[in-house]
């Protein structure tokens, strides 16, 4: 039957933004350094294979947390490389252990991600259009606050009314959570919204959970496992003639 959209909620992560060719070159040798004050002030100094090591296995630790719906941050991370180098939080301290999440999330700040095709455009042209818009995102160490910065330095930033992130919530996609609280501030019903995201998992195993168009964003990496979404896009430009499909197609039965 038509559905007749009145928001769309947006993942960010090459949904909005792609991180790739190059844009995080500048962050990760900052996180990196603080690591290693980190654990040098509390009497470690690991070799560069050491240290990767412990990057690979703390990447391990991500994907494990993320899978069993758990946040892991740069918090985790922290505490991930201070157990794995067998050294008890207790005694570097809160403070230096909070000092040093900060920085490697403030690293994030250096980065230069870029927007995917038709974004600067198509968002703006929703709001417009009279659409209510959410960002829903899974985080790790580029947390909510430094999502936002990208947002307002490329003018995005006003024309979403509800902003979800996991690393706030304490629970990534695909918990229906995510979806229901968005909705619930955009005052949409799930039948009334879809959800554009890269990864079947999360973003449209959670929409189509909560009953929302899915609509699956292949713009910068091709996801085609299940679940199946209800659309496939590769530029945001195909939004509008995805909602105008979506508002004109006939009844069932008819």
């Amino acid at each position: 039957m038509p559905r007749h959209l009145v928001a769309l909620t947006f993942d960010f992560w090459n949904t909005l933004y792609s991180a790739d060719d190059g844009a995080m070159d500048n962050v990760r040798p900052q996180r990196t350094a603080a690591m290693r004050r980190l654990l040098a002030a509390a009497g470690t100094s690991p070799s560069e294979e050491a240290m990767q090591r412990a990057y690979r296995s703390s990447f391990d630790a991500y994907m494990t947390a993320w899978q069993a719906g758990r946040h892991h941050g740069a918090r985790e991370q922290v505490l991930f490389f201070l157990e794995h180098f067998a050294i008890d939080a207790a005694k570097v301290g809160a403070e230096a252990l909070s000092q040093t999440v900060r920085e490697i999330e403030d690293a994030s700040l250096l980065a230069d991600p870029r927007r995917l095709p038709g974004v600067p455009d198509t968002v703006p042209a929703l709001v417009e259009a009279g659409y209510r818009l959410g960002l829903i995102s899974d985080t790790s160490l580029t947390p909510g606050r430094i999502l936002r910065d990208y947002l307002e330095k490329d003018g995005l930033l006003d024309l979403f009314s509800v902003l979800t992130f996991s690393d706030e919530t304490g629970y990534p996609k695909p918990d229906r959570r995510m979806f229901e609280t968005t909705l619930a501030g955009l005052g949409a019903e799930p039948a009334q919204a879809a959800h554009v995201g890269d990864t079947p998992r999360t973003d449209i195993a959670g929409a189509k959970a909560v009953g929302m168009v899915a609509i699956r964003c292949a713009g910068v990496m091709d996801h085609p496992e299940p679940p199946e979404a209800d659309f496939v896009i590769h530029d945001h430009r195909e939004l509008p003639g995805i909602l105008e499909q979506l508002a004109e197609q006939p009844s069932a039965g008819c």
